[in-house]
This record gives structure tokens, sequence and C-alpha cells, in this order.
């Protein structure tokens, strides 16, 4: 599900957050009217306010929000931030079947498995497959859905694969319809917490996410692991 091209809107979005220290500005709104994330309340005088409004950059990567509950909002940079659009995704993703998952899964032998890996060499470096790989088959347009549990004290990336879907897309998502990250390209190797900005939890105890696999464009087999690395603490003088 997309409202237009990742490119451009993550361009905005980048021209968006350096505005807070310059006088940069969108050339022009994203198509669908995209509104800031409600999670997050904008700067009240950060230079982003014009003629009484105000639009907000998404947290950066490797950060969270935190939500009214206490819980995490965004941990890496999101494209879609109408509230409508979001919730047509989680909506989407909450009645989505569930994707099929093998334990050890990513150590197994096979072209898809192995893209994962080769991917992650690049994309999730010193980082460990955590928990099972994601399996599955989808149909052009269609969605599974998992469990991905993020823990503090540890950093994390979430890396996709397939070869005959053009365009995987991932969505890192929680309820009622928060859009905590996406993968920000439009190809076959998705990855959320992509390095250097891994996605980082500030939350005290672990949370539950759930992650949407979509197949936008074409159609096979994909996989999709989640991989970790214990968080860098800085040492005290």
């Amino acid at each position: 599900m997309k409202v237009s091209s990742k490119a451009l809107m993550f361009s905005t979005l980048v021209c968006a957050a350096a505005a807070v220290a310059t006088s940069c500005r969108p050339a022009h709104s994203p198509a669908n009217g995209a509104e800031s994330d409600g999670g997050e309340q904008g700067a009240s005088d950060g230079g982003l306010a014009a003629e009484g409004s105000a639009e907000q950059a998404p947290a950066p990567e490797g950060t969270e929000g935190v939500g009214a509950d206490g819980g995490t909002s965004s941990l890496a940079s999101v494209l879609v931030t109408d509230p409508a659009e979001v919730q047509k995704i989680f909506d989407s993703a909450t009645a989505a079947p569930k994707a099929t998952t093998k334990p050890n899964g990513i150590a197994g032998p096979g072209a898809i498995a192995k893209g994962v890996r080769e991917l992650a060499k690049v994309t999730a470096p010193g980082m460990k497959a955590d928990g099972p790989l994601i399996v599955g088959k989808l149909d052009e347009k269609k969605n599974v859905q998992t469990d991905i549990t993020l823990k503090p004290g540890h950093c994390y990336a979430i890396v996709g694969y397939a070869a005959k879907v053009t365009d995987l897309d991932l969505y890192l998502l929680l309820p009622p319809g928060i859009l905590s990250g996406q993968d920000l390209t439009d190809d076959n190797k998705p990855v959320i917490g992509k390095d250097p900005d891994p996605m980082c939890p500030m939350a005290k105890s672990a949370v539950k996410y759930t992650l949407d696999i979509v197949a936008d464009q074409g159609a096979g087999e994909f996989a999709v692991q989640l991989y970790s690395k214990v968080r860098a603490t800085k040492k005290s003088k």
C-alpha cells in the first residue's frame, strides 16, 4: 500500500526535518495530504510553524517517540504519515493471515534464505538472527502478518528478501493504528532499521509489534528475518 513514490516522499520528509535548523521548506505537500504522526507533538517554536500550522518531521531512525500509555510510537523513519492511511494499513494487517515461521530457518538451504543472509551482511552488520525466519508466498497486493517482539537494551533490524516480488513492503505497527517503521525503498530487499540507523527501543519493557508483509508489485516467495545486537552503552569517564 503506497500513497506516492517512496523516494519523493522520503526527500520531502528529510527536508522537513532540516527545517528545524534552517529555512528549508518542502517544495510541495505529499499527494495524499499527509499529516504529521499524531503520536508526537510538533515543536511550538522550532521554525516549522507557518500561518498558524505546523508540519512535523518523523522521528530520526534509531530513536522512538513515547505515547500517552508509555509505549513506543516511532522506531524508524516512515513515509506514510496520514493517520487515515496508517489506519488502513493497520486494519489490513490485523485482518491478514498469519505468516509461516521456521525456527532457525535462516540457516537452512534455499535461495530465499540465502538472499536474506547476504543482505543482512550489508544492512545489519554485527547483528545475529533473532527468532524464527518468517516465510510465505504472496500474490500481488496480498499481505500476511506476524508478531515481532523488541526488547530494551538491544538494537534491531528487520531484513526481507524476495526473488519474484519486485516490491516487497514491510510495515511495523502498534495498536490501535501507529506506524512505528517501514522500509524506504521500492524493491525486493526491504529493510527496517538499516545500518547505520538500527531500531534501538527505549521502552522499559518488551513491546510486541505487528509486522505487515505486503507484495505491492509481483508475486512469489519471500523471507523476513529479525536481527539484533546488544545495545552499546556509553562508558563513564
